[in-house]
């Protein structure tokens, strides 16, 4: 799938967001290292040529970017793509998060990491991570591989998240082994399990999963924009896309399922943005979920409720990273006042 949009540069522009009595919780955000940053960007230039973020788009511009659109907390989330970055790329996480109040960090593993439940339980119990997160098709390796055990049972110890990327499985040219989902999703039942990207387009595996395991959960990132991209194309709106490789018709088969993800399911529903790198800023992406209409409340749900409910249900306060509705405390502070009362 390759998509370009005319005059894509106006979804990039990070202008407030419209919300009353909330703010959008961000469950999907990526701030790097430089190297790893540029790297992310000319890859996306790659399959979007008009792309407007410049290689050297950083750590202060994206932070920047949030706090215009008033996103006050967000997940921010890394992956090796080789074992030998890993625990320098957690470390980064760790002192990132540590500084910016409302920062959520999870860290990550690579399949040849040789010490794999270390460095788990470092970024646990030592970084205070929420959780961890894998991106199998970049990562060239199952989320599911029996080798990463020894990552599950620090996560089933500790009742934490794993956030895995899943679906635009014909993008990537690699599939998500359901089997072994399922089997995991029954095997560690305190680990919450988020399938990033839905499992896009197939929602009505989604749906069934969230029937079945009361730890899976949905992020929509990305997915949200391009099912406004097939509803523009059903619907003969001009909304700017000019679409390559993309297949109406199998997107098609699973648009009820759409619907009712949201109608029906919003509980265990999230919906994150990939800024800086997904199909635009938070206006331009919250534009792309008010579309469909499904209404204030499950608006609410998507851009904060369910965060906040995936948190409570891991033994996790959003406070304990540092940001409330009426006061800012940094990660490393809130530490010190815990050492120093305990």
């Amino acid at each position: 799938m390759k998509m370009l949009e005319k005059g894509f540069e106006r979804r990039f522009q990070d202008l407030p967001l419209e919300l009353e009595g909330y703010d959008w919780f961000d469950p999907h955000v990526h701030i790097l290292p430089p190297r790893r940053m540029k790297g992310l960007i000319r890859w996306v230039k790659g399959f979007f040529p008009g792309f407007p973020l410049p290689e050297d788009y950083g750590r202060e511009q994206v932070l920047k970017g949030l706090e215009r659109a008033g996103v006050r907390r967000f997940f921010n989330l890394v992956f090796p793509l080789w074992a030998e970055e890993t625990e320098e790329l957690n470390r980064f996480n760790y002192e990132l998060c540590s500084g910016v109040p409302g920062a959520v960090p999870f860290g990550s593993l690579h399949l040849d990491h040789p010490d794999k439940e270390a460095e788990t339980a470092r970024c646990i119990l030592e970084y205070g991570f929420a959780g961890m997160k894998l991106h199998p098709f970049a990562q060239g390796f199952s989320a599911f591989h029996e080798e990463m055990r020894p990552m599950y049972e620090v996560l089933q110890d500790a009742g934490r998240p794993l956030l895995v990327h899943t679906g635009f499985e014909e993008f990537y040219g690699m599939a998500i082994p359901l089997k072994d989902l399922e089997r995991h999703l029954s095997r560690w039942d305190k680990v919450q399990v988020v399938a990033v990207h839905g499992l896009f387009p197939r929602f009505d595996v989604a749906l069934g999963l969230l029937e079945s395991y009361p730890n899976f959960w949905v992020d929509l990132t990305n997915s949200v924009s391009c099912m406004r991209i097939y509803y523009q194309y059903k619907g003969g709106e001009d909304g700017g896309w000019e679409v390559q490789g993309f297949d109406p018709y199998e997107i098609s088969k699973y648009e009820r399922h759409f619907e009712k993800l949201l109608e029906e399911n919003a509980g265990r529903v999230i919906y994150g943005t990939d800024y800086p790198v997904g199909f635009g800023a938070h206006r331009a992406l919250l534009e792309d979920l008010r579309y469909f209409r499904f209404g204030e409340g499950v608006e609410r749900q998507l851009l904060h409720d369910s965060v906040l409910s995936l948190l409570s249900r891991c033994g996790i306060e959003a406070t304990d990273y540092g940001r409330e509705e009426e006061e800012i405390t940094s990660l490393a502070e809130l530490r010190h006042q815990k050492e120093s009362s305990g």
